[in-house]
């Protein structure tokens, strides 16, 4: 996320994803970008392997979820009188 400083020519950067040439790595800064383009900054990275498991697991049991509630039945049947 990228923000502007109020009367600053600075813009402040948290979290922004650094480009990285080994896909299995995501890496993050944290900094200042100046008016023309350099930047200062921290940068943070890993693979969070265990973090993007439990993401997975997470959407894939959100899509079931919501794949159940749209094979519910829109109005609920009353069930037969019986014979008396």
């Amino acid at each position: 996320m990228r923000f502007k400083i109020p009367g600053q020519d600075l813009n402040v950067r948290l979290f922004e994803r650094v480009v990285c040439a080994d896909g299995q790595y995501d890496v993050f800064d944290v900094g200042i970008e100046q008016a023309d383009g350099t930047i200062d900054s921290i940068a943070v990275g890993g693979s969070f392997a265990y973090a993007k498991s439990l993401i997975k697991t997470m959407d894939a049991n959100a899509e079931q979820a919501k794949a159940a509630k749209a094979n519910e039945p829109l109005v609920a049947v009353a069930p037969p009188a019986s014979a008396a």
